[in-house]
């Protein structure tokens, strides 16, 4: 394999073709690996020539050299996100877990309620006890995240964006998922359009929405056909959503909801106000979580790889942990899944 650049640990796990976690495990005997993995390794490292750094070198073992003590190693990462019962990232964390158990951390779960306030307290609190932080942030401010940049904390963003120069994040192509849905919810027929927006201090709403209009329009939507109305990212808040937008605009019949729990609050409160999803009402979500396809009618969707979102950005914190790489952002596609709730069923 061919390297530009100095090579890192990602390196060395690649051309063992082990995970980053086994590679570390290998290096460092924080937790037991096979000796066929260690054997990988080392001819592998031998082969590609990589050199740990003092601050590799130290993980597990000691506090990183020229940091203060709050950021000295402890063997476990922060996880801090929006709402542990939400199916999205509840599944995300459950694979976060699992990695981390494996490459031996342990992880402090932080759990905000989309409260910004709480958030920046438990960014604080957890950051004094762990090595590295995946913050999954509903209110995604660069003045939250600076200071612990600042002190060579470890800090990935997943699923919502900040404007922050130097932070490493993960997250879904939003704007392009959007673009999707406009298109399909065109093709199916759909000639007024709703969306259901999350919060506005959601980068994750803001790119779906924009991208919906955007394709829209492309399309040759007229934008007075485009209504939206602002809900909560959870099922009561597709519930009063639909009921808001049907009450302001009832030829409205064809919905975007930014997340698949206020698709599926929106399926439901439309059947209750007697709209047949989708004879008279289109909807499609975005996330593509379990209930999507367990409901009737099941709930078209945008699917987002959130299982590898989580794997990438936990080797990511790893790498960043043992300074084996550099911050970077990774944007992953994600993928229109048609189901019920766009089939109109025609007469010939």
């Amino acid at each position: 394999m061919t390297i530009k650049g100095p090579v890192t640990l990602k390196d060395v796990a690649e051309h063992a073709n082990v995970s980053v976690a086994t590679a570390s495990n290998a290096l460092t005997g924080a937790r037991k690996v096979s000796a066929s993995s260690v054997e990988k390794v080392l001819r592998s490292v031998a082969e590609l020539g990589y050199r740990p750094n003092e601050v590799a070198r130290s993980l597990r073992t000691g506090a990183r050299p020229g940091l203060p003590a709050t950021v000295g190693l402890h063997n476990a990462i922060g996880l801090v996100i929006p709402d542990v019962t939400n199916p999205f990232w509840a599944g995300m964390v459950s694979v976060i877990e699992r990695l981390a158990d494996e490459a031996g951390f342990r992880v402090s779960l932080g759990n905000t309620g989309f409260d910004p306030e709480r958030e920046v307290a438990t960014v604080e609190r957890i950051a004094k006890s762990v090595d590295g932080i995946l913050l999954f942030s509903t209110n995604p401010d660069a003045d939250t995240v600076r200071p612990l940049l600042e002190l060579g904390m470890p800090v990935v963003a997943v699923d919502e964006a900040f404007d922050l120069p130097g932070l490493a994040g993960v997250y879904s192509d939003n704007r392009g998922g959007g673009r999707l849905a406009a298109e399909h919810l065109v093709d199916s027929g759909g000639t007024v359009f709703g969306v259901l927006e999350g919060p506005g201090t959601l980068t994750t709403a803001a790119e779906r929405s924009s991208g919906f209009v955007e394709g829209l329009v492309a399309r040759g939507v007229d934008p007075a056909n485009i209504h939206r109305v602002i809900a909560p990212y959870s099922f009561e808040g597709g519930r009063d959503g639909v009921r808001r937008m049907l009450a302001l605009h009832p030829d409205v019949d064809a919905l975007f909801a930014c997340t698949d729990n206020q698709a599926i609050g929106a399926v439901f409160e439309a059947h209750d106000l007697g709209r047949v999803v989708p004879d008279d009402l289109l909807v499609c979500g975005f996330d593509d979580i379990s209930w999507s396809s367990r409901i009737t009618p099941t709930v078209t969707t945008l699917r987002q790889d959130a299982a590898g979102m989580a794997r990438h950005a936990f080797e990511m914190l790893v790498e960043l942990v043992g300074q084996a790489g550099e911050p970077r952002v990774s944007v992953f596609p994600v993928e229109l899944v048609e189901r019920d709730s766009t089939r109109r069923v025609t007469s010939m």
